[in-house]
């Protein structure tokens, strides 16, 4: 008979259990044997009282064959199998030797088996009563013994057909007897064999079902002391949280994310509004915004996403005073419902002082721009009486229309020309600044050829270095290097810078321009020997009006522009002005201008080498 679906034993059960109702898991199944080993040695106990019977079943035997040595012989047999029934429990009766104790079991059963067979070889008894005891013996063996169904079925039918060759023996059974008997035999170790693989499967789908309940109550225990220990860690984190909440020095509120309410608020949000501990429950958070868009964002930050970036926004005290907080604001849960924590900062002092540093820096801005234009105009004022003062006196020191008499007037003529060139020079460096730091300096660039820039600068500088018997040395790349520069803007760096190194150097000493072109561009150099300047002074020297000996005794004259001028121009050309001096030792100013500055030739130079 096909088997419906719905009674259909599930596939991966039936790979759980071998052919003979043993789990096919030897771990499994020695768990399983280690949990019914009691069990098993109990009907081992039981075994004993079958073997008394066995035992007691010789005086019929006496009443049957009489007093011969045969029947001496089967119940010398009989008594002897109850000293074997005792050994398997008494000597093998740890789980740990559980082998033995099946092997043993096998073996008493063979022997039992084996005197029941001399007992029917003796005669007595006719065939059929024979069969039938065999067949009690056989059924003994499956349901009473706690054996393995292997070792029974083993034993069982090497006992069927020695019972079979004995039976054959006598004359009075027919061939047709003794194969209905082997029939039944056969007919009896398959259902024994068949009841026992049943029972045995269904005693450890128990025992599997037992594991599974285990499992699933030590689960729920986990699961239940997880539970309690997770509603005790809320319990002391709802407790710790009320204890920050209430003792925080930080304004806190807790705020209902569907009505806005207020459902907390601590003592320093309270006093941050000047509220009273029963009013702040009735309030509507987003009342206290002042502009109305941040009222909309306290909406989104309560609906969307768990944590809000802060913000800052003006808020409205009871007394209709507004402050500045920085505002934090996350979606917690209190008391197992949704609430939003609200952390409030005041920073109205820090946005009072920063809209008063913003007041000042406009302020100095503005200033900073009217001086620009101040200076701007006021040089544009003075370059007008100053070019005739310069004109003028040039003509009287030149002498242009007739001889003026006294050489004094001449010494003075001479004096105020030098004065008005000085004065108009300063004017320029003066109206120039200005220009680069209000950002109106442009640069007229073109091509310029490096040495005619030096040349001229040279040219300008050399009276006063002739004065104080300074030599200025020339060092020029060969060919001449072509750059696209501002050339009057050039000139003017390179005058400052000789200049400079002219006025600090001491007589008789020597000036050096030397330029180089590198990979990174070209490199201008002004070196000189003279007294140097510390390292902690030279941001000191490239600032503005900025005089290093800044005494009124101090022995060099100028302004303190001439640096800044120089610094500012080469940027304009983006490039880099550095200093590297030391006292004593002289200075070096380095001029570096980027590739880009230097036309195609120049670059092949730096490729040649």
């Amino acid at each position: 008979m096909t088997r419906s679906h719905g009674a259909a034993t599930p596939p991966h059960v039936e790979r759980a259990f071998l052919w003979n109702g043993e789990f096919a898991d030897p771990v499994l199944e020695s768990q399983f044997r280690d949990a019914t080993w009691i069990e098993t040695i109990e009907r081992m106990r039981g075994i004993q009282l079958a073997i008394l019977v066995f035992a007691g079943w010789g005086v019929v035997d006496y009443l049957m064959l009489g007093a011969t040595w045969p029947v001496a012989m089967i119940i010398a047999g009989r008594l002897f199998a109850i000293l074997l029934a005792r050994l398997p429990g008494r000597m093998f009766g740890d789980a740990r030797q559980h082998n033995a104790f099946y092997v043993s079991l096998t073996l008493l059963q063979a022997y039992v088996f084996g005197v029941f067979l001399l007992a029917v070889y003796s005669g007595g008894m006719p065939p059929t009563e024979n069969a039938l005891s065999a067949l009690v013996i056989i059924f003994a063996f499956y349901f009473g013994v706690p054996n393995r169904l292997t070792l029974n079925i083993a034993v069982s039918l090497l006992a069927t057909v020695a019972f079979i060759a004995v039976i054959a023996q006598f004359n009075n059974v027919l061939p047709r007897g003794i194969a209905l008997i082997a029939l039944l035999l056969v007919v009896g170790n398959f259902c024994g064999a068949q009841a026992i693989r049943v029972t045995s499967r269904l005693r450890r789908m128990q025992f599997l079902t037992l594991i599974h309940q285990q499992e699933l109550n030590e689960q729920l225990i986990k699961e239940i002391a997880v539970r309690q220990d997770a509603q005790r860690a809320v319990q002391a984190t709802e407790e710790n949280f009320q204890s920050i909440f209430v003792a925080a020095p930080l304004p806190l509120a807790l705020i209902d994310p569907a009505t806005h309410r207020v459902i907390q608020a601590n003592k320093a949000a309270l006093e941050l509004f000047g509220l009273k501990e029963e009013e702040a429950t009735s309030i509507d958070a987003r009342e206290v915004f002042a502009d109305e868009d941040m009222r909309e964002r306290l909406g989104e930050a309560a609906a969307g996403q768990r944590r809000r970036a802060p913000i800052e926004a003006r808020l409205v005290r009871v007394n209709g005073e507004n402050i500045w907080a920085h505002i934090s604001a996350a979606l917690v849960r209190f008391h197992g419902s949704p609430a939003l924590l609200v952390a409030l900062q005041d920073v109205t002092a820090r946005r009072r002082e920063a809209e008063a540093l913003r007041e000042a820096r406009d302020q100095a801005t503005d200033a900073s721009r009217s001086k620009s234009e101040f200076l701007a105009n006021m040089s544009h004022e003075l370059r007008t009486p100053l070019n005739a003062i310069i004109g003028f006196s040039e003509a009287l020191e030149r002498e242009l229309f007739g001889p003026v008499g006294n050489p004094r007037y001449r010494e003075y003529a001479e004096d105020i020309h030098d004065s008005g060139v000085h004065l108009l020079n300063l004017i320029n460096d003066i109206l120039d600044l200005s220009k680069i730091e209000a950002g109106h300096f442009t640069l007229h660039e073109d091509d310029a050829d490096l040495d005619a820039i030096v040349a001229s600068a040279c040219r300008i500088v050399r009276h006063r270095a002739q004065q104080a018997a300074i030599s200025i040395e020339i060092a020029l790349p060969t060919p001449t290097v072509s750059l696209v520069a501002d050339e009057r803007a050039m000139k003017q760096v390179l005058i400052n810078l000789i200049s400079n190194a002219v006025k600090f150097s001491s007589d008789r000493s020597t000036v050096r321009i030397e330029a180089h072109v590198r990979a990174e561009g070209l490199r201008i150099a002004v070196v000189d020997t003279g007294i140097g300047i510390a390292e902690d002074d030279i941001p000191k020297a490239l600032a503005p009006f900025t005089q290093i000996d800044g005494t009124l005794s101090r022995t060099h004259e100028g302004t303190g522009l001439g640096l800044p001028l120089a610094k500012h121009l080469t940027e304009l050309h983006g490039g880099a002005l550095t200093i590297k001096s030391a006292p004593g030792e002289g200075t070096t100013v380095y001029v570096d201008l980027p590739l880009s500055r230097l036309i195609l030739a120049a670059r092949h130079q730096i490729h040649a080498v």
